[in-house]
């Protein structure tokens, strides 16, 4: 079963949704800084095998703001067992809220 809350508070890549989660039906994202007072840089990406498809590189998210994706910014995509996987990245460790809503 597919996680769709994430808290994320590392520099390491994580996987929001990995191939076979079979959540191709995305209507909204948000990735929120929760942070009190640091801005963070995201990279949202979509990855299969050694290749990566970024739907944000470098994204600045300023401490306390919420970047909102709707289906208008290609969320939607293949998430079967022979499609994407959706991984996210932080340039810093400061902590982002991620829900994704079908």
């Amino acid at each position: 079963m597919a996680t769709l809350q994430h808290n994320i508070t590392t520099v390491l890549t994580q996987n929001l949704l990995a191939a076979g989660d079979n959540v191709s039906d995305i209507k909204r994202m948000s990735i929120a800084n929760v942070h009190a007072s640091s801005t963070t840089k995201v990279d949202l990406f979509l990855n299969k095998g050694a290749n990566n498809y970024y739907l944000l590189k470098n994204v600045e998210i300023p401490s306390g703001t919420t970047l909102i994706l709707n289906e208008e910014d290609n969320i939607v995509f293949d998430n079967t067992s022979n499609g994407f996987s959706m991984r996210i990245k932080l340039a810093t460790a400061v902590p982002v809220d991620v829900l994704i809503t079908r």
